[in-house]
């Protein structure tokens, strides 16, 4: 356990969960300074679109089993220093994109690149953007064109939730503990083939599950942002959705409500 509040440790799969009730657990935290605040948005594509992850799809995306998000958490310090963590049901951002959107979020509301974090839950179930690994995907015209207007309204929307999560910044306390789940395997030292049919798994594993809570002044939960090393690859039907990383944010809402 480290009292120490950084986002480094949160480097496979960073997901912000928003919620509003009352905090549970023993965790171990700082709540002199800090303040916090966040914000969401819905980024679902609105028509079908080719689906990033998985060279061997051949045709876009048929439906959706939920709704795709990106959002925001906004933390500063009793000195006034700011970072902003954005989190994403998506494969990952091109280069490209990611530049362009930390240099507007900077240029906007004065962060450097070094204060703004980019990540995403790398689901295989979110859509292509544009320069992203283009070259394995059949792209006709009509779909490079989806992908083009898709990613440019992606880019504005991150901009906004930015300064959204930024001007609603309040007093804050924050916490960090880690837990444990173990359903991960290791793909390196495993038969994927065979994984059902044996008892001992071979190979590495990080088990760990970083969470860094934030609450209010009243003690009520802000958001949760938890991390594990395990690839997003369950599913790899035509359905859009955040794989299992999106799935269990869903049921932590449900679990707190609002």
């Amino acid at each position: 356990m480290k009292k120490a509040i950084s986002f480094s440790i949160f480097s496979a799969c960073l997901i912000i969960i928003f919620v509003n009730a009352a905090a549970a657990g023993d965790t171990q935290g700082t709540t002199k300074g800090w303040k916090a605040g966040v914000a969401r948005v819905v980024i679902t594509p609105q028509e079908p679109i080719w689906m990033a992850g998985y060279g061997s799809r051949d045709h876009v995306s048929e439906g959706t089993l939920h709704d795709l998000w990106v959002k925001a958490l906004a933390i500063e310090d009793a000195k006034g220093k700011k970072v902003l963590l954005i989190t994403s049901d998506l494969l990952g951002f091109p280069k490209k994109m990611s530049d362009r959107i930390r240099n507007q979020i900077g240029a906007k509301y004065g962060l450097t690149r070094a204060q703004i974090i980019l990540s995403c839950s790398h689901t295989h179930s979110g859509p292509v953007l544009q320069d992203a690994l283009s070259d394995i995907y059949p792209l006709d015209t009509k779909q490079k064109e989806v992908i083009k207007k898709y990613s440019a309204n992606l880019e504005k929307q991150i901009v906004t939730l930015a300064g959204e999560a930024i001007r609603s910044l309040v007093p804050a306390q924050l916490y960090a503990q880690n837990g444990v789940t173990r359903f991960q395997v290791n793909r390196r030292n495993n038969v994927e083939k065979t994984i059902s049919e044996v008892t001992d798994l071979n190979g590495p594993n990080d088990y760990a599950v970083p969470v860094l809570k934030v609450m209010n002044e009243a003690g009520n939960l802000m958001a949760v942002v938890f991390g594990y090393a395990c690839h997003a690859t369950v599913l790899s039907i035509y359905h859009l959705s955040g794989d299992y990383p999106g799935f269990a944010q869903i049921e932590l809402e449900k679990m707190h409500p609002a």
